[in-house]
């Protein structure tokens, strides 16, 4: 039975936005509706759906056509779904995005990821170039995962920012999972509108993200969760999901000597200055 998230009411005052999460993941296959349901009842009532490869995307816009009001779909190639043919894929990317722009929140989840494999680093540049590329061409924020490769992307960043500057356009969007330098954050929002998406890590004992939060206020970081990872405290170790966006907003209200409320408020803010929805 598919739930009717309008029906939902919320625990909190203000309502809190999931900017990444991947609930068509196999992790939430037996209970997808209950984990949206939970979601908007604990006040997390918009969630970006961050699609990796053109196979996901059908499964993505289903879901969110079946909750429209509280999930919005993107569109993108990550990084460890490149094909061995980008060309091809890349081109069907395309294809897809010049169909369903308007209906689009974000090109993404793209990116760099040199942890895993640096053998196709070439690849990956090219296919993050284009498809930034094209976020700029359809007016699209993007949502950018970049885990141990900062560098290169700063130097990535350089020549879309020119290409952005030639066409008279800023390129924008979410650091998601942002692990960089704070030196680093500040040399990419010279060259783009960018927001730092944080989530469950912040709240880890070892973690140094809450001085990136402190740095940079309430003003440049918006909320995630990645679910199904990257649980928050005290979920660490479990399924991820939306709902803990909550976890993460009070934790960061702890930190900052604010309220849950206003961090919920800035937050969805920036978001919606992002993403442009109501």
């Amino acid at each position: 039975m598919i739930a009717d998230t309008d029906s939902f009411t919320t625990d909190t005052h203000s309502t809190i936005t999931d900017t990444h999460c991947h609930l068509i993941d196999e992790h939430f296959a037996a209970d997808t509706e209950e984990v949206i349901g939970r979601a908007v009842k604990a006040g997390v009532t918009r969630m970006v759906m961050a699609c990796c490869d053109c196979a996901e995307y059908a499964m993505t816009r289903e879901l969110c056509g079946r909750h429209e009001q509280v999930l919005l779909p993107t569109l993108g190639i990550h990084p460890e779904n490149m094909a061995d043919d980008i060309d091809s894929q890349l081109d069907e990317m395309e294809r897809l995005l010049r169909r369903d722009h308007a209906s689009l929140t974000a090109v993404g989840e793209i990116g760099l990821d040199l942890y895993w494999d640096k053998s196709r680093l070439d690849d990956q540049k090219k296919v993050l170039a284009r498809q930034m590329l094209l976020a700029l061409e359809y007016d699209l924020p993007v949502l950018l995962h970049i885990r141990e490769a900062m560098t290169e992307f700063i130097d990535l960043l350089h020549n879309i920012y020119n290409e952005a500057n030639r066409q008279g356009k800023r390129i924008r969007g979410i650091l998601h999972c942002y692990s960089g330098t704070i030196e680093q954050a500040e040399e990419a929002m010279t060259m783009g509108d960018f927001w730092l998406g944080i989530g469950g890590t912040v709240t880890y004992k070892k973690s140094d993200r809450i001085e990136i939060v402190k740095h940079f206020g309430l003003s440049r970081i918006v909320l995630e969760t990645d679910a199904p990872y990257l649980a928050p405290v005290p979920h660490r170790g479990k399924r991820n999901e939306p709902a803990y966006t909550a976890c993460v907003a009070h934790f960061i209200a702890e930190a900052l000597g604010t309220t849950e409320e206003e961090v919920a408020q800035m937050t969805t803010a920036n978001a919606k200055k992002l993403f442009n929805f109501q």
